[in-house]
């Protein structure tokens, strides 16, 4: 099986000394270096930009341990050297994809995308927006978006997307006339797929596209170290701070929802991120501390007790649940998260108002026992196959032979 993957809208960085705090940089290295190493008769195609490449030759190496990796932009930066006229429009990568990869590329019988960051329209010199007018997609659009577009539009391989935060699609890429057939998402629902009907014909049409949750936020846990396989929770280091909560305010804002489940009536917890301290409601709150850095952010997670998470969008599960859980934190829920009960998780997590929560954590405090079983749990719920990454790669592979079945590619691009 030849299979094609990527991160639209954004170059994956498979080196990790280059991983901000924000920004997405974790997901796609480790999932797609997951099914790298648990599928060696499969070959990837990377086909936008990576940072491959670039890596040095033991690290490669390591990545592609069964010679199943295959770079389609190798060779860009010496073209592009070559080629300087195409990069003032920022046509570059685009223009790389028509001329080096298309005409050469091998069968590809699926593929397999990350959702990154992209525009309604994407692809420079070819999307119109309207009757005789061309879109002016900006230059990372261009740049990380557009080859995507081509290369989907061109070969009409089937795919999917990976999508893990549903602020990012629907609503942009009007030109990808060749929408996913599936979304692995964290969420079961139709999205409805705004799209043009082509670069030239500007009239709109909806594909309705079905997401089906498929724990892809356990991302997060693939290769981390399990100190405790056996699934008992024991203490790894004290536990000094009593409630952390790292959430940035958003727009519209969290407030509200902080205020009616977690402020109201409990005043020891330390929140941590980008809130409008103009306002004086959270400037004259000691317990909003701003933001702190991604790494000292993580090396305080271990001595936390006691969290809040709120989903991105009504009923998704995120990948904070387990991030915390991980770190030996018991995470109270917001009532819209994972509305699906995909989890399974326990009511008494879940949070009706701040008194409620109040009540909870002084519950637990009181009674160590108590406390012990529910962080037991939790710890129930960190499968192995989390952290050896079969499960996510199971659930990859299985959709796309279900894929190949039902809409086979059949073509030599």
């Amino acid at each position: 099986m030849n299979i094609a993957i990527g991160k639209i809208g954004k170059s994956i960085l498979f080196d990790s000394t280059k991983w901000g705090a924000h920004g997405g940089d974790i997901d796609a290295p480790v999932f797609f270096e997951n099914l790298f190493h648990k599928n060696p008769k499969k070959k990837f195609y990377i086909v936008g930009a990576s940072d491959y490449c670039r890596l040095k030759p033991e690290e490669r190496s390591r990545i592609n341990k069964h010679g199943n990796v295959f770079d389609l932009m190798e060779g860009f930066s010496e073209w592009n050297a070559d080629n300087p006229k195409y990069k003032e429009n920022c046509s570059h990568r685009i223009t790389f994809m028509n001329e080096r990869i298309l005409p050469n590329l091998p069968r590809i019988d699926c593929g397999l995308f990350m959702v990154g960051f992209a525009g309604q329209h994407n692809v420079v010199g070819k999307t119109y927006k309207s009757e005789g007018v061309l879109a002016k997609p900006l230059c990372c659009h261009n740049t990380y978006t557009g080859p995507y577009m081509e290369f989907l539009n061109k070969t009409m391989i089937p795919h999917a997307f990976i999508l893990n935060d549903p602020r990012l699609w629907p609503g942009s890429m009007y030109d990808l006339f060749n929408p996913p057939k599936v979304v692995l998402s964290q969420f079961d629902e139709w999205i409805e797929f705004k799209r043009q009907k082509s670069y030239e014909d500007t009239t709109k049409v909806v594909d309705s596209v079905g997401a089906v949750y498929s724990e892809v936020e356990t991302t997060f846990l693939i290769g981390k170290k399990d100190d405790n396989p056996l699934g008992a929770f024991v203490p790894q280091s004290k536990k000094d701070i009593k409630m952390m909560i790292v959430c940035n305010e958003g727009n519209p804002s969290r407030y509200k929802d902080l205020k009616h489940y977690v402020l109201d009536h409990v005043q020891d917890v330390d929140i941590y991120g980008k809130w409008n301290f103009k306002s004086k409601r959270i400037n004259k709150d000691s317990r909003f501390k701003g933001p702190k850095k991604f790494n000292e952010l993580m090396g305080m997670l271990d001595r936390v007790k006691y969290t809040f998470c709120i989903p991105i969008k009504k009923g998704w599960v995120t990948a904070k649940f387990w991030e915390m859980a991980h770190h030996g934190i018991i995470p109270f829920l917001h009532p819209d998260y994972d509305t699906n009960d995909h989890l399974g998780i326990p009511d008494f997590f879940r949070i009706k108002n701040s008194k409620d929560l109040h009540n909870k954590i002084e519950l637990l405090e009181n009674d160590n026992s108590e406390y012990l079983h529910k962080r037991n749990l939790l710890d129930n719920m960190l499968k192995m196959s989390y952290y050896d990454g079969s499960r996510l790669n199971d659930i990859a592979i299985l959709t796309l032979n279900e894929m190949i079945d039902k809409w086979p590619s059949g073509k030599k691009h």
